[in-house]
């Protein structure tokens, strides 16, 4: 089993951990997929969250108790379920987690933009409407500059492969999970949002890659014909698992310098020109195992 940690970058002591049994359950969307380097340490852009006391649990002798730890953010949630029983649900295991609020829900997609420029919500849980087409072209109007485009959308649904995974990404959706996971999961996975990663429950299983097609591809090479080293192979598959340099670093004991020397290579190699696209690349390939 693997554990990944995602800071908050709230000023929060405590990350937020994550036990998943195949790296693919999480992967960085946009916010985490951009260079650590060229943005301030533990910056975020949404200062409407709400701050709530926390006991604290830790157990360590040296802690004089809640006081000792700064408060943590509440993660304002908004149901944008249809069905009725389903986001009653939600909301009982959502408001029943300290660090989660539900502060709105709406069935109606046609009322829902309004809905949400009026509580500004931090993450948005998108129920299943239609097709995944018709419910990514209701996450980027979400999304719009003039509705809410700092809200994270999680759809409520599963990705069938990596592929449907990308196209969420790309539509601007933060991830998704099915409403039959187990009640800390949901929670997990909305705190995960939150804290600005993406999130996929059950991990997607890869895409077949169409052999014939991308080798008439010019513009996406097959790895093996790119002169990938074994140390631009590791880089790129720690990054699909959604880690920053420092992370790769740490995980491959090398210098930070050296993970974005080896990740510039390998991404002018493959013809990608950002992390983003250099991650669903590996996931495309099967590289991220």
């Amino acid at each position: 089993m693997t554990t990944l940690t995602t800071a908050t970058g709230y000023g929060d002591p405590r990350a937020v951990h994550a036990e998943i049994d195949n790296p693919l359950d999480m992967i960085a969307g946009h916010q985490l997929l951009s260079d650590a380097e060229d943005r301030p340490s533990g910056r975020a852009t949404a200062p409407r969250r709400r701050w709530a006391a926390v006991t604290c649990g830790c157990g360590h002798p040296a802690c004089s108790g809640p006081e000792a730890h700064r408060p943590s953010p509440v993660t304002r949630v908004f149901l944008a379920e249809r069905h009725p029983v389903a986001s009653a649900g939600l909301r009982s295991v959502l408001n029943a987690d300290p660090g989660t609020a539900v502060v709105g829900s709406s069935g109606d997609p046609l009322r829902l933009p309004d809905a949400l420029r009026r509580v500004r919500p931090d993450v948005v849980l998108l129920g299943r409407g239609g097709t995944l087409a018709e419910d990514l072209a209701l996450v980027a109007r979400l999304r719009a500059p003039e509705a809410v485009p700092d809200a994270r959308v999680l759809l409520l649904r599963r990705a069938t492969s990596t592929a449907e995974a990308s196209r969420m990404l790309l539509a601007g959706a933060s991830g998704c999970f099915p409403l039959d996971l187990p009640e800390d999961r949901i929670v997990q996975a909305v705190a995960v949002a939150g804290a600005g990663g993406s999130v996929f429950l059950p991990a997607p299983p890869p895409a077949r890659v169409q052999v014939a097609h991308l080798a008439g591809d010019a513009a996406e090479p097959l790895p093996q014909h790119c002169g990938l080293t074994d140390r631009e192979r590791q880089v790129l598959a720690q990054l699909a698992q959604g880690l920053s340099n420092a992370e790769i670093g740490r995980e491959l004991a090398l210098a930070e310098a050296t993970v974005k020397k080896h990740l510039t290579n390998a991404m002018r190699k493959i013809g990608q020109s950002d992390r983003l696209r250099a991650a669903l690349y590996a996931h495309r390939h099967g590289l991220a195992g």
